[in-house]
């Protein structure tokens, strides 16, 4: 059976061959409707370096994907908080779009020094949110046992973010 994933509109099952598609012509439809999707407004951290690396040509990290992400997230209903590494910013590729994304407060620069991973558990514990990544955060689960329960999987598409 082909894999699956909700389309962020209408919360309909699609294979992922189709998703793409439907997710396009819904986008348009709620636009052109002047409607969208009432937002939920609940807290989703992203760990950001993850999302910036995600199908990243030469292994270098894209700013285009943490912007493709936060997009898609708002639209959905979401409020990201993105997380990043302090080291991203010395490897992403264009660092100024990086800088003043952090001058505000959807993105969040992890102290130097400090794991990004237990930057990322933490505000998810304070703020009783998902996270969301493609890692399985394995070195924590036995630390914070409710992990795995609040770990949200994405995919990226020239579309935006879809989450699994």
């Amino acid at each position: 059976m082909p894999k699956r994933a909700r389309c962020p509109y209408c919360d309909r099952l699609f294979s992922r061959d189709r998703l793409d598609a439907h997710i396009q012509r819904c986008r348009m439809r709620n636009t052109s409707a002047g409607r969208s999707r009432p937002p939920s407004r609940r807290s989703l951290i992203v760990d950001g370096n993850n999302v910036a690396y995600y199908l990243s040509r030469k292994g270098a990290p894209r700013v285009q994907n943490l912007i493709l992400a936060r997009q898609s997230l708002r639209q959905a209903g979401y409020r990201p908080i993105i997380v990043v590494s302090a080291a991203l910013i010395h490897k992403i590729d264009r660092p100024e779009v990086l800088a003043s994304m952090m001058d505000g407060t959807s993105v969040i620069e992890s102290p130097r020094g400090r794991n990004d991973d237990l930057t990322i558990i933490r505000l998810a514990e304070k703020r009783n949110a998902e996270i969301l990544s493609n890692d399985r955060f394995l070195d924590w689960q036995d630390r914070f046992p409710w992990l795995a329960s609040r770990l949200r999987r994405y995919r990226m598409t020239p579309a935006g973010l879809i989450l699994s």
